[in-house]
């Protein structure tokens, strides 16, 4: 009886206690925020547009002691009548960054050696301050048109059977809670949608936080954010270097590390059925010129996301049933890409670095078959790379 009692107060002390205080709380960013092109771009006293308008960019206050354990990246969105897939991105500037994309929007932007036609895709260090890229939370891709061509009569014959209805949005949540460190006090974020149309995308955003608020470790991290090729701004370009050259940064270290990550998140765009979006790549990341990985980014489920794709083009393709051709109807959304599908998000790949010293390590980037743009196909990696330790 003496044991029950004991283990009854240890239950109820210990309910009482800070390590089993599970709260959660929101962030909105963005609510039905319209991302399109537009001629000129914008700026109001919450958010700042770049880019034609498909860039929005806005200072938020977090709270100053980031005490939980999870965090998740949160997105929703709809066509307002952008028919077409594109890519996306929902990023944070570095505070550790001097530069920012505003400097690049507004040229006040140093060369970083790689060449001056694609300026602020990496790190960097000048006489006058330190560069840091856009570190992604959330990478995702739109899918064709969805919510806005629902109910078009195109649409709607070209519907498979086998769905039973088009989705009226799409969202996304990605687990970023090893970037808990640079989530506090006030930050700048940013949302891009690689959009030509003058209607475009309505989008929601935000951040949620949950888990104890105590004793949590994962706020000694540091994260560096190294690369990323992604076109936010104007003056920025498709990144299609990467079948030329490596593409080469470094980084610091200022004591031994028992355990460093890269995250690495990569996609493969260009069209016209050759181009690099529907052609396998090999990417090739090295580390002090050995080489800690070497795979293929590709999605091969892009049909599960046919729901969400209501104005994707539709072609015929010959395929035997019962031993006789028949023509098989498939969408544009359906074809297997480079890392991606039409309604998809992309989550970084982790990668061990394993113990380093300290001192400079290289990293370096290869796509040793990487297209690049010509006059009839256009073709680009969107790739971007931080470390976590």
């Amino acid at each position: 009886m003496k044991n029950l009692k004991f283990l009854i107060i240890f239950l109820i002390i210990s309910s009482c206690s800070n390590e089993s205080i599970d709260t959660k709380i929101s962030f909105d960013i963005f609510e039905k925020q319209s991302i399109r092109f537009q001629a000129s771009s914008e700026e109001d006293n919450q958010s700042i547009r770049l880019g034609s308008g498909r860039l929005i960019l806005k200072k938020i206050q977090l709270p100053e002691k980031n005490n939980y354990h999870h965090a998740n990246a949160k997105i929703s969105l709809v066509s307002a009548g952008d028919p077409w897939d594109k890519s996306g991105s929902f990023f944070i500037v570095p505070t550790s960054s001097d530069y920012s994309v505003l400097d690049l929007a507004n040229k006040n932007f140093p060369g970083n050696g790689v060449t001056e036609a694609f300026p602020g895709i990496q790190k960097f260090v000048t006489e006058d301050g330190d560069y840091y890229p856009p570190l992604e939370l959330l990478r995702f891709i739109t899918p064709f048109g969805v919510g806005y061509f629902n109910t078009q009569d195109c649409c709607e014959k070209l519907k498979p059977v086998y769905i039973a209805k088009w989705e009226d949005n799409i969202s996304w949540n990605e687990d970023i809670s090893h970037l808990l460190p640079l989530l506090k006090g006030e930050i700048l974020v940013g949302v891009y949608i690689d959009t030509w149309s003058d209607k475009g995308w309505d989008i929601d955003v935000g951040l949620e936080f949950s888990g104890p608020t105590s004793k949590n470790q994962i706020q000694n991290q540091t994260i560096v954010s190294l690369v990323n090729t992604t076109p936010f701004a104007a003056g920025q370009n498709g990144y299609d270097q990467f079948g030329k050259a490596p593409l080469v940064t470094s980084f610091d270290l200022k004591e031994d590390e028992d355990e460093v990550f890269l995250y690495y998140l990569t996609t493969g765009h260009g069209g016209h059925g050759t181009g690099d979006e529907f052609v396998k790549k090999t990417n090739i990341v090295s580390l002090d010129n050995q080489v800690v990985a070497e795979f293929i980014p590709w999605r091969d489920d892009c049909a599960s996301f046919r729901r969400f794709n209501p104005s994707s083009g539709v072609w015929t393709e010959k395929t035997e049933w019962k031993g006789e051709e028949i023509e098989e109807r498939i969408a544009s959304s359906d074809y297997s890409r480079s890392g991606w599908c039409p309604g998809s998000k992309v989550s970084p790949k982790k990668i061990s670095l394993g113990k380093l010293k300290k001192g400079r390590h290289e990293l370096s980037i290869f796509i040793p078959n990487a297209q690049v743009t010509t006059e009839t196909e256009f073709n680009f990696w969107n790739i971007a790379a931080y470390i976590v330790y």
